[in-house]
């Protein structure tokens, strides 16, 4: 977070969906995953102005990892479509691992963010 006086920028994971009873697309484990929508805001008074760098992700729960998703796949979801998950639509990076609490990619052995200092 960047906070000068009245004004900063921040960012936001915004839940859009729980999806249950899929297949983990990283450990092909049975279970259910959330789509969230991650984005950077710049903020005045705590009101959001202003939009930039959305992106659309998948979290799973088995193994807790997360993936990106198509973004106009995850703006049809978040426009209250029922949209199929295909795993065609679902890229994963099994390299690195992102922060739950600001969604910035991260090295695997790591146990804090460098980004925003957060334990993960």
């Amino acid at each position: 977070m960047f906070f000068i006086g009245i004004f900063g920028i921040e960012n936001k994971n915004k839940n859009i969906l729980t999806n249950r009873n899929n297949i983990c697309p990283l450990c092909n484990a049975y279970g259910s995953y959330d789509i969230l929508k991650s984005y950077n805001y710049f903020h005045i008074f705590f009101i959001p102005l202003w939009k930039w760098n959305t992106r659309y992700l998948i979290r799973t729960h088995c193994c807790m990892k997360f993936c990106t998703l198509d973004d106009n796949i995850g703006l049809r979801i978040e426009n209250g479509e029922m949209v199929e998950i295909k795993r065609e639509y679902i890229h994963c990076d099994n390299n690195h691992n992102l922060c739950p609490h600001c969604s910035s990619q991260i090295e695997p052995g790591f146990h804090y963010c460098p980004h925003c200092g957060k334990r993960i």
